[in-house]
């Protein structure tokens, strides 16, 4: 695959970096700066709900090779996974900036370990670690294929990549101080009411599910170090639980507009 190759830095194996896109223009051009600089990279895919700004132009700008997705989050992880041609591959959120120089290195030798699913990259400061977030994770292209990931997922996408780790009794292993998350999407008021809407459609009526998202609330929260976001962990559990029970009426907000089903996503090549 052409389209995008950085090669190898330092003799580092390539490695295929993954973007799923949507209205990222105000951060994507640093995440992609960041990437380029620190990853080794082989190709980089940049999979975009198309976007209404210059997301991408600025893609298009940064060597990336683009496709048009409009199906949903699941959908645009899928495709970049499937167009993707190394074992592993990088996930990358549009709203991240890697920071730490050696995430790499630390990512790759934590990969090699017996029974590891995959490798997060945690935010600056963060102490407590959860899931399988994938803002910044090295994983296998082949397995989380195989996670059965539904094209239509909104969001909670990840709920299949952990099921199939657990199943498999595989472990995810992190590196600290990795990255800086802007958390675009996090602004948005009913941002907790999708999730909820999320958790419910990928997982059902789950009492693991709901004790996992209340640990996540509350470990989130803690690793902001703020003790007003510990405190604020309860309404925000509790917002969560409304979106969880009316999944139809919440799970729209995220990503601009509902998900719909479209032909299939066509390629937009770089100039």
């Amino acid at each position: 695959m052409s389209g995008g190759s950085g090669g190898s830095l330092g003799g580092r194996p390539p490695i295929d970096v993954l973007v799923a896109t949507y209205g990222s223009a105000e951060t994507l051009a640093e995440t992609l700066e960041s990437a380029r600089r620190l990853l080794p990279i082989h190709c980089l895919i940049v999979v975009d709900r198309p976007s209404p700004d210059r997301t991408l132009e600025i893609a298009r700008s940064m060597g990336a090779r683009v496709f048009s997705d409009s199906t949903g989050l699941g959908s645009a992880r899928n495709r970049a996974l499937r167009e993707a041609d190394t074992d592993p591959v990088v996930f990358l959120d549009s709203d991240v900036r890697i920071a730490r120089p050696d995430f790499y290195e630390r990512a790759r030798r934590e990969y090699a370990r017996p029974r590891t699913a995959a490798v997060v990259g945690m935010a600056l400061g963060h102490r407590f670690r959860y899931g399988l977030p994938l803002g910044l994770t090295l994983l296998g292209r082949s397995w989380a294929l195989s996670a059965g990931m539904p094209d239509a997922a909104q969001g909670r996408e990840t709920y299949y990549l952990q099921r199939a780790a657990r199943q498999r009794k595989e472990q995810v292993r992190y590196v600290p101080d990795s990255m800086v998350h802007h958390g675009t999407y996090r602004a948005d008021p009913h941002w907790a009411e999708f999730q909820g809407a999320s958790i419910r459609t990928a997982s059902g009526w789950s009492p693991r599910e709901l004790a996992y998202s209340g640990e996540v609330v509350l470990l989130m929260h803690m690793n902001s170090g703020r003790a007003r976001n510990v405190l604020y962990s309860p309404v925000f559990y509790a917002k969560l639980m409304r979106g969880f029970l009316a999944p139809a009426r919440w799970g729209p907000v995220e990503r601009g507009r509902p998900a719909v089903t479209t032909a299939a996503p066509v390629e937009l090549r770089p100039p």
